[in-house]
């Protein structure tokens, strides 16, 4: 489908097209006509400045214009002009379809790594990185040993159990920065303890 026309077929009537919001709240399939042809170029035109995709830019139009017909009841004249409103609500369309694009590629790029990393740790591993595997461990958990008990915990309850440091402070009654604080002192000593053996 080629994008309608950029401009309004007639000029801006801020009069008119509150009679035809009123219209279609109403349910006066004539009036969201009337605004269809008139603006969807133009809203296409804003949609696809932020989009920069036909295919994209013309579900979200439609997405639009569904919006249009189900909530032009939320349209107040105090508020602004209409040709605002419905740009508005075309750019706000556009952007949440942009964010879920962007959520969309951060989960497929987090699973795949997921699958990578699964399948690098699920390997049969033998001879030299087996023991590597298995020193670089004992090192590990010796070096844990060594922290004292508050850091250790602190540590354990981030690297093992996944909690925030907000939450392990609400679950210790403790301040925020107390626990940052041992966060941050547990791993210096654990990378200057790994670091020296």
């Amino acid at each position: 489908m080629t994008s309608p026309s950029l401009q309004p077929s007639v000029p801006y009537d801020d009069a008119a097209d509150a009679d035809a919001l009123v219209g279609i709240a109403l349910g006066d399939e004539a009036a969201f006509r009337q605004l269809h042809e008139r603006y969807a170029g133009l809203l296409y035109a804003a949609i696809y400045r932020i989009l920069g995709d036909p295919a994209d830019t013309e579900e979200v139009l439609q997405e639009v214009l569904n919006a249009l017909w189900r909530k032009a009841s939320l349209y107040h004249p105090g508020r602004g002009r209409p040709i605002t409103w419905l740009t508005s609500t075309a750019r706000n369309r556009a952007i949440d379809r942009l964010r879920a694009r962007r959520r969309q590629s951060r989960l497929k790029d987090a699973y795949s790594e997921a699958v990578d990393f699964i399948h690098r740790a699920t390997a049969p591993v033998a001879g030299p990185e087996a023991a590597a595997r298995r020193d670089t461990c004992l090192a590990v958990r010796s070096a844990v040993m060594e922290l004292s008990g508050i850091q250790r915990e602190a540590i354990e309850k981030v690297y093992f159990e996944g909690l925030t440091q907000q939450q392990i402070a609400d679950q210790l009654g403790e301040p925020l920065g107390t626990v940052k604080a041992r966060v941050r002192r547990g791993l210096a000593k654990l990378r200057q303890s790994i670091g020296s053996k």
